[in-house]
C-alpha cells in the first residue's frame, strides 16, 4: 500500500467510526461523494486549498464557503485535515471511505465496457449474474463504450477482469492456431 493510499485509509477510518457513532454513515458517503465531485469539477480550488502561502484559517474560510450546507461534522473534519495540512486527501479519503460503506452494505463497484451503451435490463441483468458470483448483495456498473472490443463484454471488478468480447475470443483462436 502506497504510503498516500495509507494515510488516506486512517482518516477513511477515523470519520467512518464517528460516522457508524452517529448513525450517519450513508449520509457521509453521500455527502462526501459530492465533495470529491466539487473538487474535480473546481480545480482552481483545489489549487488555492493546496496553495502554501495560503494560511490555514485562510484555507478554513475558503473550505467553510464552499462546504456551507454539508454536515457539520464533516465539515469540521474538512477544517482538521486543513490544521494537518492533509487537505490534499480529501478526494482518496473520499473514495477510500466509499469502499468502505460498499463493503459494509455488500456492493460492489464494476466497469462494464461494450460495444454499444448497455440498457438497463443488461446492466440489470449483468448486476445480478456478478453479484451472485462475488456474494454481494448488488453490483453498481458504470458502462463505458469501446469499438475496439468487437463484440460482447468486458467487466472489470476491483483486480478481477471478465473478458468475453469478440475481440479476446479471436485472440484465443488465434493463440490456438498458432499453438
Amino acid at each position: 500500500m502506497s504510503k498516500d493510499l495509507e494515510v488516506a485509509s486512517r482518516y477513511a477510518t477515523a470519520i467512518f467510526q464517528v460516522a457508524e457513532e452517529k448513525n450517519l454513515v450513508s449520509e457521509f458517503k453521500d455527502e462526501l461523494s459530492s465533495v470529491k465531485a466539487a473538487l474535480t469539477e473546481n480545480l482552481e480550488f483545489v489549487k488555492l486549498l493546496e496553495n502554501p502561502t495560503l494560511t490555514t484559517e485562510q484555507k478554513k474560510s475558503l473550505a467553510s464557503a464552499v462546504f456551507k450546507d454539508l454536515n457539520e461534522t464533516l465539515r469540521d473534519f474538512i477544517f482538521l485535515l486543513i490544521d494537518r495540512g492533509r487537505e490534499d486527501y480529501l478526494m482518496v479519503i473520499s473514495d477510500v471511505y466509499a469502499a468502505r460503506v460498499n463493503e459494509l452494505e455488500g456492493i460492489a463497484e464494476a466497469d462494464v465496457y461494450s460495444v454499444i451503451p448497455l440498457s438497463t435490463e443488461e446492466k440489470a441483468s449483468l448486476s445480478e449474474a456478478f453479484a451472485k458470483k462475488l456474494n454481494k448483495k448488488k453490483l453498481h456498473i458504470r458502462n463505458h463504450v469501446d469499438k475496439s472490443l468487437l463484440g460482447g463484454i468486458r467487466v472489470v471488478i476491483g483486480t478481477r477482469i471478465y473478458d468475453d468480447s469478440l475481440k479476446m475470443k479471436l485472440k484465443d483462436m488465434e493463440r490456438q492456431i498458432k499453438a
